[in-house]
């Protein structure tokens, strides 16, 4: 879809002002740079070692609706 500036501006003429608050923050949150932290050495080794671990044995892990239903146990 090719959208123009101006047809961009057009269709921002006939919105109402709240709407027009929330593109602008749509706007900013598009312009801001994006955090491109790196993930430390120490997670990507706990990864790696879960990860060869699961390799092993595929067939150890846990259904996630076992998981769930472990969890609400402890909240009765």
């Amino acid at each position: 879809m090719n959208i123009t500036v101006e047809q961009l501006t057009e269709k921002l003429k006939t919105l109402p002002e709240h709407f027009l608050e929330r593109v602008w923050g749509y706007i900013d949150a598009l312009a801001e740079e994006k955090d491109n932290t790196d993930i430390p050495e120490w997670q990507q080794t706990v990864v790696a070692e879960r990860l060869k671990k699961y390799r092993k044995n595929p067939h150890s892990g846990i259904e996630i609706d076992d998981v769930f239903k472990e969890i609400e146990k402890n909240f009765e």
